[in-house]
């Protein structure tokens, strides 16, 4: 492989990094998938992904559990830091709010802004979810009284 990336590309490659950076890319591809399809970190412990994963490249050794996480969570800390430089440079957003339950009705909160960016494109930046620790719909009584004794 290294001599067809010489002899194709026209430069020397160091065969440690090909490895590291191939690694790299596949971690990131795993996070991306876990993050993207909400999957859970124990996804890396369960037979059929190990076994999907060895057919498709022996190689690859899949992270643990836990070293799963650190990756996401760093992956998340980067993106936070992103979220923050760019809504510094934004001039003015529009903030939407999401309630949902969930199948296991569980009420949830998301907050997402919304800005027109620097090619007048719309962009959206999830800023957050977080349970929400009550019912979120009501009787029309309840909120047209408004709890005052009606």
């Amino acid at each position: 492989m290294i001599r067809h990336f010489t002899a194709k590309h026209g430069a020397a490659v160091n065969q440690g990094n090909i490895h590291v950076d191939w690694k790299r890319e596949l971690d990131g591809a795993l996070v991306n998938m876990v993050v993207k399809d909400s999957q859970p970190f124990s996804i890396v412990d369960d037979c059929g992904f190990k076994e999907l994963v060895a057919l498709l490249d022996p190689r690859y050794t899949l992270p643990s559990r836990r070293v799963l996480k650190e990756m996401v969570v760093k992956r998340y800390e980067e993106e936070k830091m992103k979220a923050k430089a760019l809504m510094q440079r934004v001039e003015a957003v529009s903030l939407t709010a999401d309630m949902w339950t969930s199948i296991n009705m569980d009420a949830y909160l998301a907050v997402t802004y919304h800005y027109v960016d620097y090619s007048a494109k719309l962009a959206t930046v999830l800023l957050g979810v977080l349970p929400f620790p009550e019912a979120h719909t009501y009787c029309c009584n309840e909120v047209s009284h408004g709890g005052m004794g009606h």
